[in-house]
């Protein structure tokens, strides 16, 4: 594949080779090759040498008073390091929303000549050409979220990621909201996929998306999921593998009714609760009077708190990284950890001893920690290390559940 979408000669190439050198220290940051590419798509646009797929219009007519000012704004979304939004900020006015708050935290530090929002249901812009760039999610809803949450005020949309990890799906995502969708060509691993020609009467998905999860412990329960959260409206199984340890725990006699139960919790936490569903369960399982959830994403401790109260339940979520022990309140009689154990295709265990560590500190005096991981992983010696007198009680070869006493 070529390694730019602009030609040797190219002026748009070449304002795009000197804005670059303005910031040499970026070159080998991830998430540049990106950033440069977007950064040509926008000169290019903006000269009249590329269309709106991306390609050379040599031979076309282009009218250059239209194109040299656009776009008049831009929303980028999910801009992890920051550098797509520390560059093209030189070129255009830039609004930005992270999903994740510790994204959102290096995003502030890296480019602080930009205006960040906290919702994107509240998104507006009163600019005639504002385009949104989207970096490719993992999940196709959450990039059906944001386009229908910013479809209105947005001309443009520009999906960007890698070239193998683009499928059809982001297509028809952007077909329901624009009458144009082209595909780039691949610079290098990437690519774009652009939605434009925005629709009068658009096909949105809503969201929430509702959802019923049954487990033999609670019968059916209401799941509510925002596009980004984590297993959407279902129970990964981990989850499900943890609350059917808990359950058998804490099962009360058949003829005593659950809010008597002797040792229920006064307050669960669940350290990265997802759509909330496991934190709303084990409400229901232990009698427990409070319930918190904690998340690094902004959909899923919305989530989270809207499957609660779709339950007749009341949590408090906190969006925090789950790992920072200052953002959190302590004495919490049991806590719920299903600690990540991927970065995207790498196997990472830093994040669940940092969870594992939080823990520690959060729990109150004679507390208990429900454990759940991949039992290739094997954490029960790091649980009784760090947390205190541990006992395995469940193990597949998929999960193993360990309780691990404060």
């Amino acid at each position: 594949m070529p390694s730019t979408l602009l030609t040797p000669d190219s002026p748009a190439r070449q304002r795009s080779q000197d804005l670059l050198e303005q910031f040499p220290e970026l070159a080998e940051v991830p998430g540049f090759p990106q950033a440069r590419v977007l950064i040509e798509y926008v000169l290019g646009r903006r000269s009249g040498e590329l269309d709106v797929s991306g390609r050379a219009t040599a031979g076309s007519f282009v009218d250059a008073e239209v194109v040299a000012e656009l776009p008049h704004e831009i929303l980028i979304v999910d801009d992890a390091q920051g550098l797509q939004s520390r560059l093209l900020s030189v070129i255009a006015p830039v609004r930005t929303y992270n999903d994740r708050i510790d994204e959102a935290h290096t995003l502030a530090e890296v480019a602080d000549r930009t205006s960040p929002i906290d919702d994107l249901a509240a998104f507006a812009s009163d600019r005639n050409e504002v385009w949104a760039i989207v970096n490719a999610p993992k999940a196709t809803h959450a990039l059906a979220e944001t386009i229908a949450a910013v479809q209105a005020h947005v001309s443009t949309v520009i999906v960007i990621g890698r070239s193998d990890s683009m499928s059809r799906a982001v297509n028809k995502e952007l077909a329901r909201g624009y009458a144009r969708v082209d595909v780039s060509p691949g610079v290098g691993k990437h690519r774009m996929i652009i939605g434009s020609r925005r629709l009068s009467s658009p096909s949105l998905p809503s969201y929430p998306r509702r959802g019923t999860i049954d487990h033999p412990a609670t019968g059916v329960l209401q799941v509510r999921a925002h596009g980004a959260c984590f297993s959407g409206i279902k129970s990964d199984e981990g989850s499900t593998a943890l609350l059917t340890a808990l359950a058998s725990e804490t099962k009360p006699a058949e003829s005593q009714p659950a809010e008597a139960v002797t040792g229920s919790p006064n307050s669960i936490l669940d350290l990265g609760c997802g759509n909330g569903w496991l934190l709303t369960a084990a409400m229901q399982v232990t009698a427990a009077k409070n319930g918190t959830g904690v998340d690094v994403s902004k959909a899923a401790v919305t989530s989270a708190r809207e499957t609660a109260e779709a339950n007749g339940l009341e949590v408090d979520t906190i969006l925090a990284d789950a790992t920072d022990v200052q953002a959190l309140s302590g004495g919490h009689d049991l806590i719920l950890l299903n600690p990540p154990f991927h970065q995207g295709t790498t196997i990472e265990t830093d994040t669940a001893a940092g969870l594992m560590a939080t823990a520690s500190k959060l729990l109150a005096p004679g507390g208990q920690v429900f454990t759940v991981y991949n039992s290739h992983l094997d954490y029960r010696a790091t649980l009784e290390r760090v947390i205190g007198p541990s006992v395995q009680l469940d193990r597949t070869s998929k999960f193993t559940v360990i309780r691990s006493q404060g």
